[in-house]
This record gives structure tokens, C-alpha cells and sequence, in this order.
């Protein structure tokens, strides 16, 4: 009788039903500016294009722009999602222009309740991309996201174990590491997130060791499905995008 009632508790614990928090909070599945990931997948049969600007200040003293940060997200079935990373262009005072690699990115929404929501993602970058800013072999990085939401504050963590190569100006070498992300989050309005985010690498490159920055900046809804947001970020440690500060602007729509 006892393990019964227990039994029949613990299902309703664990599978009550649950409204889905990204349904609920579209602004959650957008989150542009971050380097983290949402836990949050597109919904089925919806899309997102998202585009931006940021300027950069590096640490050699030059600057630039990167633009134009497009990527479209499909939403599959089963809680999936698929996600294709255009190039972007880079200019920099005291180098040439050029452009980023592509990226692809499966992500699968693990499990959601009350208060917890997980996913995992998967991304390949194929060679691609200029001499100088792309990449000169094939990239893999497998992350893991949890995120966590109590009234209007929100936490998320990202971890994930990269493979990258350099470009082949800087011949093509390759390196592994570990990249941490650390985000916490307060929705001030139903239509306004602020964030800050702290991430990094436990390589920044071919015998290199860790280094970590940060960025915050705010997100907000121009109509239920158009968000806006800008963002700053500064470096923290070692040479992880080789900038010391950047300063950037952007939007998403959900079709």
C-alpha cells in the first residue's frame, strides 16, 4: 500500500503535465548576443533568422567590425532543431578582410519541467571559411545545457568539448579544449532580459592555455515574435578572440 501511494506520487511528480517554458517565453529560445546556447529548441515547423553587428577593439591596438552573425533555426520534430551559421565578414584595420567559417548545429531538447531545462547539441564546422579567419580543417564541439528558471531570474550552464584547427595562415593546426559558460538572467518586463555571461576555453589555441571573457546586454520584444538586443563585451583573461572589448547589435524574428 505504502510504495503504492509512493509510486503514484512520484509519477505525478515527474510526469505532470507541464506547460513548455519555451512556448511560454519566446524570448528564452531567441537569446542572439550569447555565446551559450538556449536549453529552448525552435518549435515545430517555425524558423528563426537572426542577424547582427558587433565592433571590435583588439588587443594589437587595431579594430573592426563582424557582420553580418546570420544564422537560420529550423524546429523539428521530437523537440529538435537544426541550425546553419552563414560566414561572417571581418575587417580589421591592420589586416585584410575576410571571411568566418560555416557552421552547422543539430540540438535536442532532453527534458523540461517546472523549473529545469536541458538540451544537447551537436556542431560541425567544415573547411571553409578565408586564409586568414577561416578554418583549414574540420571542427567538431559537443555541449550540454542546463538551464535553470525561478520566478524572473534564470541560470544556464554550458559545457562542451571542442576540436578546432586554425586558419591556414596560421597553418592549420590543430587543438582541443573544454569550453565553459556560465549565464545568469533577469526578465525585468515580460518584453526585457538583461543577461550577463562569462566563457571560455581551456585551450585558446595550439599550445596556448585558458582564457575567459564576458559580455552582458539586454534583450527585448518589438512584437511577440521580433526581438531586438545589444551587448558589450570585455576580455577577462589570456587571448580568446584576441579582442579587448566589442560592442554589438541585433535582432531575430520567428517565422
Amino acid at each position: 500500500m505504502i510504495i503504492g501511494l509512493i509510486t503514484f506520487f512520484l509519477s505525478k511528480a515527474l510526469f505532470a503535465e507541464v506547460p513548455d517554458p519555451c512556448k511560454e517565453n519566446i524570448l528564452a529560445v531567441f537569446r542572439r548576443p550569447t555565446v551559450i546556447t538556449s536549453a529552448c529548441t525552435v518549435p515545430r515547423g517555425k524558423f528563426t533568422f537572426e542577424s547582427g553587428l558587433d565592433f571590435f577593439e583588439y588587443t594589437n591596438k587595431s579594430h573592426g567590425f563582424i557582420f553580418p552573425h546570420t544564422k537560420v533555426r529550423m524546429g523539428l520534430p521530437g523537440r529538435n532543431e537544426f541550425t546553419l551559421f552563414f560566414p561572417n565578414e571581418m575587417t580589421n584595420t591592420k589586416k585584410a578582410s575576410g571571411l568566418t567559417a560555416s557552421e552547422f548545429t543539430f540540438k535536442h531538447n532532453i527534458f523540461y519541467n517546472e523549473h529545469w531545462n536541458s538540451a544537447v547539441r551537436a556542431m560541425y564546422i567544415p573547411t571553409s571559411g578565408s586564409k586568414i579567419y577561416g578554418t583549414a580543417n574540420d571542427g567538431y564541439t559537443l555541449n550540454g545545457v542546463l538551464a535553470y528558471r525561478i520566478n524572473s531570474f534564470n541560470a544556464s550552464v554550458m559545457l562542451g568539448y571542442s576540436s578546432y584547427s586554425t586558419p591556414a595562415a596560421n597553418g592549420g593546426k590543430r587543438y582541443n579544449t573544454f569550453t565553459p559558460d556560465v549565464l545568469i538572467g533577469w526578465e525585468a518586463k515580460k518584453w526585457l532580459q538583461f543577461y550577463a555571461e562569462v566563457y571560455g576555453q581551456t585551450h585558446s589555441g595550439p599550445k596556448q592555455g585558458p582564457a575567459y571573457n564576458m559580455d552582458t546586454g539586454l534583450l527585448f520584444l518589438i512584437t511577440k515574435d521580433i526581438e531586438a538586443d545589444i551587448e558589450v563585451g570585455h576580455r577577462l583573461t589570456g587571448h580568446l578572440g584576441n579582442f579587448n572589448v566589442y560592442y554589438g547589435a541585433g535582432f531575430g524574428i520567428l517565422f
